[in-house]
């Protein structure tokens, strides 16, 4: 069967050169600049589809689009009307632009993302994932089962993505800040929590499990390396500065943000400082990314804010992924492009989906909703290639495809040969085999080969150490001679926090007590350290699911859009803005007068009471500059909206959310003027309208102070 994920391998042979400016086929196409030796055309245009945000392909190249209405609607409003849905194109005469839209399923939330297999389309859809299937061939899902709930949302796009087909053959899926409910199908709670999470499960929705979490906004899309590797997109990773990453994904990690730290420790276990992301791309809104298979550990990237796509080539770095070049190979000369997907095609070219223009909830460059702008999906395609995809021969991918297909056989037949290839003399045979282990179900058969993972934990490479300390973490509690051998091999000499982080997991796992008792006296720090983390999370009262009261905050206001005298001023102040110099407006910006740097920060100088303004001018145009120093109140930037908070005893405190737990909210404007309040003191919390940042502040500005000011932030790239 092809998938987006089997056909990845077909992709072209894309490759960096001087970049070249192309205009595609359609009157509305924006500008794309492209490396030279590739062409942009329309695949499908905004006549045939508005608002796409995620897609997948089926088997016979029919893509499902994930889609929206155009609208910004609040969770309320969005259950109310259901306005949203997922649609297929068909390319009927084979010209490679898709001429037949079918509404395959309607009536839904908020789809972001949806996965073809087996016959089926799985969506995530805000509130739940979902399983579509039309079962009469006419094009429309005649079947809907909810198979896993319920998430919490709000509408601003930071909850579930996905799913995704791991290599083992269970569902993954993103989930955002917002807290979830799960129960089995007997109504037993298995899953409550606020924190942000990858989850997955069986296909039929059971045996959900976290896969790791973190107190990031929106994790989005996540794909797999041949070796089974999980790597990913994350939005608000960082809040001050703000950083969108790219991430490795370790089973059982638990990543930043470090300001909503203090509410991961009543839902995770902890091994030690929160795990880091491979590459901080700074403010620019992450989405859709996919795999170039045509380079080794080469990825594209898309980014919402900056209207572009990037190409990342990785390597390897101790025993995860580093960034060995970062370069463009997509950028749009429109502020209104904003790619959301990017995924192969069977014929070798690339599909990019841009949403268009509607889309301004918690998004830091839409400033207005512009549903008009419906964008479109487009085709690049390598010139100098033929029809023919190029083949791939590679003996190692081939190996490593055929131990995905017998890990999901989970015959013994199939753990034998699975054994075997743990003697493999490649390295990165090794450790694909110990990687598809990991949840293999558990048995005496594979207790039988922790004597081979305990070899390759004390003389693999770095990443098969990795891969073999991760199952051996899972095994622990079953098998009493691993959790001594954990210990030891925290001394190695090469351990990374990624190994150290599966060690330490396992120590836990173990629950040998007096073994990390008596390690407590070991010389060597590394070995000493390790057994104290284990021993504290170990004498943590146990979590009980149903008693995690975590507040119900609201959605964020949208703020107060400009009233149409509003805007004909920002209008008629932008057209008359004088020429300015950035020089000038860098001391505009540091001045008493302004006082932009006491909140704002900028390379690194100033306050952290608002977003950092370092990239500012990359995902901010001039008119949404002016905007926010005239109007600061017309929008919010995600995680500095203000709130009101009411107590019983009738105090009132307003500010941002600083950070929250299960035990009190944390609410300020930075952390030197800000309080700390009991959860169960609060009576009531409540969006605010009005923001933290001066309304009139600029009105100590000249004409030339202001566009100064607006030259400055625009340079700031």
């Amino acid at each position: 069967m092809m998938t987006r994920r089997s056909i990845a391998c077909l992709i072209l042979l894309l490759a960096s050169s001087t970049s070249s400016l192309l205009l595609g086929a359609d009157a509305t196409t924006p500008l794309l600049q492209v490396p030279d030796g590739y062409t942009v055309e329309i695949a499908a245009p905004s006549s045939l589809i508005a608002h796409p945000l995620m897609a997948d392909f089926d088997e016979q190249g029919r893509l499902y689009v994930a889609a929206n209405s155009g609208q910004n609607l609040p969770r309320a409003e969005l259950e109310k009307q259901l306005p949203n849905f997922v649609q297929r194109l068909e390319d009927v005469d084979g010209d490679g632009v898709f001429d037949k839209v079918t509404m395959f399923a309607d009536k839904l939330t908020f789809p972001q993302g949806c996965l073809w297999h087996a016959g089926s389309l799985y969506v995530a859809s805000s509130g739940a994932i979902w399983k579509f299937t039309d079962t009469n061939e006419d094009g429309v899902a005649d079947q809907r089962v909810k198979l896993v709930g319920d998430f919490g949302y709000t509408g601003n796009a930071a909850d579930i993505h996905g799913p995704f087909l791991g290599p083992e053959g269970r569902l993954y899926w993103c989930e955002g800040r917002h807290g979830h409910e799960i129960k089995d199908s007997a109504g037993a709670l298995i899953s409550k929590g606020k924190a942000a999470r990858i989850f997955s499960s069986r296909l039929d929705g059971s045996d959900v499990q976290t896969y790791c979490a973190g107190g990031m906004d929106n994790p989005v899309e996540i794909i797999f390396t041949p070796a089974g590797e999980m790597l990913g997109t994350v939005n608000l990773m960082y809040a001050r500065p703000r950083g969108d990453c790219l991430v490795h994904w370790q089973p059982g990690g638990v990543y930043p943000r470090t300001d909503f730290a203090e509410g991961l420790e009543s839902e995770f276990i902890r091994t030690g400082d929160l795990l880091p992301e491979v590459h901080n791309f700074g403010h620019v809104a992450v989405s859709g990314l996919c795999r170039n298979p045509a380079r080794d550990n080469s990825l594209f990237i898309t980014q919402f804010n900056t209207n572009r796509i990037v190409r990342v080539d990785l390597q390897p770095s101790g025993s995860t992924l580093a960034v060995r070049n970062l370069e463009d190979f997509v950028v749009s000369t429109s502020e209104d492009f904003h790619p959301t997907d990017v995924l192969p095609a069977a014929d070798g070219s690339l599909l990019v989906i841009d949403t268009g223009g509607w889309f301004r909830i918690g998004c830091p460059q839409s400033e207005s909703a512009k549903p008009d702008i419906r964008g479109a999906i487009y085709r690049i395609r390598k010139t100098e290639t033929s029809a023919t995809p190029p083949a791939t021969n590679d003996p190692q991918l081939a190996l490593q495809a055929k131990i995905w297909t017998l890990r999901r056989s989970e015959s013994p037949a199939a753990l034998s040969e699975i054994a075997k290839l743990l003697q493999h003399p490649e390295s990165t045979i090794r450790q694909t085999a110990a990687r598809s282990l990991l949840d293999w179900p558990r048995s005496q058969e594979t207790n039988a080969l922790a004597p081979q993972l305990l070899t390759m934990l004390q003389n693999g490479e770095p990443s098969e150490r990795r891969s073999a300390a991760q199952v051996l973490a899972r095994w622990a509690s079953d098998v009493p001679s691993i959790a001594p051998a954990l210990l030891e091999a925290l001394a190695h000499a090469d351990n990374d926090r990624a190994i150290r982080h599966a060690l330490v997991l396992g120590l836990i796992h173990s629950g040998q007590r007096d073994l990390l008792s008596q390690a407590l006296l070991d010389q060597r720090v590394e070995v000493a350290g390790a057994a104290a983390i284990a021993l504290e999370q170990l004498r943590r009262p146990q979590i009980d699911l149903a008693s995690q009261d975590w507040l119900d905050i609201p959605a964020a206001s949208l703020g107060k859009p400009l009233t149409p005298e509003q805007r004909h001023e920002l209008l008629e102040r932008e057209k008359n803005l004088a020429t300015g110099d950035p020089l000038r407006g860098k001391q505009v910006f540091q001045s008493t007068k302004a006082a932009c740097s006491k909140c704002h920060q900028i390379a690194g100088e100033g306050g952290q009471v608002g977003p950092d303004l370092t990239t500012i001018g990359r995902s901010r145009g001039r008119r949404d500059l002016l905007e926010s120093i005239l109007y600061p109140n017309a929008t919010f930037a995600r995680g500095f909206a203000s709130y009101v908070v009411m107590t019983e005893e009738g105090q009132i405190f307003s500010g941002i959310i600083l950070g929250e737990s299960t035990k009190e909210l944390h609410l300020g404007v930075d952390k030197e003027n800000s309080v700390r309040i009991a959860n169960n003191r609060i009576e009531e919390i409540r969006a605010s309208d009005i923001s933290i940042m001066p309304p009139d502040f600029h009105r100590d500005l000249s004409d030339q102070d202001l566009a100064d000011l607006i030259a400055y932030l625009e340079s700031r790239k």
